[in-house]
């Protein structure tokens, strides 16, 4: 599996792509222009008011 980095052209390593199998751009252009990968958003099971509730408590 050979992949070339969109933004300079060189050849992205294979760890890299082992580890980030979406990535099109090589450790160092990702690291000057920030990362091309995308995180999911995860659910975290709880309703909107509760939500709220848990950022306005105050710890005592």
């Amino acid at each position: 599996m050979k992949r070339r980095c969109e933004i300079c052209g060189k050849l992205i390593p294979k760890e890299r792509l082992e580890a980030l199998p979406g990535t099109k751009r090589c450790i160092e252009c990702a690291r000057s222009r920030g990362t091309d990968i995308c995180a999911k958003r995860s659910e975290v099971g709880m309703d909107p008011d509760t939500y709220k509730d848990l950022l306005g408590a105050v710890r005592s």
